[in-house]
């Protein structure tokens, strides 16, 4: 259930930038001749009415900026109702599992095909071992065994590795062991100078999950010894990880420790990020967790609610029923009925989830 109702806060939570991928309307012999024109690659999706991954690709990855700057740039994309449309491609490619996403060069030859959904990164990283011949996933991996360490090297094994991981559905021990060891012998052996240069930003930005992690502390106290020309870059970082430890904290996934917490809101005030007060009442309400008195925890939740922003608001809903696992019956029904409480006005998508907390607070669940 925890892993379930994450998945919906981070739904609820993310930001989409609107530079979407640009979906011609164009047929298959057109966009072989625009690719030609522009020196593209052809991009291909086929889809179908039915299919839920082919809806949350379109939803929720290809409008992403990052993503969507990456596809115009390389391809001329166009998408197909594999059950209405260019019928005789459909078969010549064989089509059998959808969403199924094909590369073809200018010509119409294919040169590499991905099924199923993924995340936008997850997706650059493996259109990347398609259309990029230094990428190649055996070639990178021989490099990497032969004890190359270049950034080029280390950073497309990982993102190779990760993706790898992302793509199983019950997760991979051995992989994620092999690729917590990639980038932690990487970061080791680097010198000060070399951690601080721009190619080893992907270890801040892509492997630092926490705030407390040793390299996003490392970036945090050195920040100032960065170039000036990265120094944009480092701070873009540095706020990303630190604003998304907000959700974090509301969601009590993981245990923090009241100093912890301190330590983190003195970083981010440091940072600049709380200088309009917007997080003061999410911080409100994580020191009172912290504090350990769980009544004053919901009593924080009731007065500060109001304050918070829409997105943040949701995700400390979605944590009470993690932050009250430990209180006392008396203080999961107080927070149990002000979850009712908001019930009436909530969108019809957060009701079902919601309910299933103040379930779980008032030992209703499976009764």
């Amino acid at each position: 259930m925890k892993k379930m109702i994450l998945f919906i806060v981070a739904v609820m939570t993310a930001t989409v930038n609107m530079a979407q991928t640009n979906f011609r309307h164009i047929s298959f012999e057109e966009a072989k001749a625009a690719a030609k024109a522009e020196k593209k690659l052809v991009f291909v999706d086929f889809y179908t009415s039915w299919c839920g991954p082919c809806k949350m690709m379109a939803r929720d990855v290809f409008p992403q900026a990052k993503l969507g700057d990456y596809m115009n740039k390389t391809f001329v994309c166009v998408k197909y109702d594999a059950e209405k449309e260019e019928k005789t491609l459909v078969e010549n490619c064989r089509v059998k599992a959808y969403p199924t996403f094909v590369v073809f060069d200018a010509d119409g030859k294919e040169m590499g095909r991905l099924e199923g959904g993924n995340s936008a990164d997850g997706f650059m990283v493996d259109l990347e071992t398609i259309v990029n011949p230094e990428k190649n996933p055996e070639k990178i991996r021989v490099r990497y065994d032969s004890g190359e360490r270049s950034a080029f090297v280390v950073s497309t094994y990982a993102a190779q590795l990760k993706s790898e991981i992302r793509m199983m559905r019950h997760g991979d021990k051995e992989k994620e062991e092999l690729l917590d060891k990639v980038i932690k012998d990487y970061f080791t052996s680097l010198g000060d100078k070399q951690k601080l240069k721009k190619e080893s930003f992907f270890l801040y930005r892509d492997y630092a999950d926490n705030t407390t992690d040793d390299k996003l502390q490392y970036l945090f106290a050195n920040r100032d010894k960065v170039g000036k020309s990265d120094r944009i870059e480092v701070d873009t970082i540095l706020e990303k990880a630190y604003k998304q430890q907000i959700y974090s904290c509301l969601y009590y996934s993981e245990p923090y420790t009241a100093e912890q917490i301190d330590q983190f809101k003195q970083q981010f005030h440091e940072l600049g990020l709380n200088a309009d007060g917007k997080y003061t009442p999410c911080f409100a309400v994580i020191d009172a967790h912290a504090s350990g008195n769980m009544a004053e925890y919901v009593k924080q939740m009731e007065i500060n609610y109001p304050k918070m922003e829409e997105v943040v608001r949701n995700t400390a809903l979605m944590g009470m029923g993690n932050a009250l696992q430990e209180a006392s019956k008396d203080d999961k029904d107080k927070a149990a009925k002000f979850l009712r409480s908001l019930l009436a006005e909530m969108p019809a998508v957060n009701i079902y989830y919601i309910g299933v907390i103040i379930g779980e607070l008032e030992g209703t669940m499976g009764h």
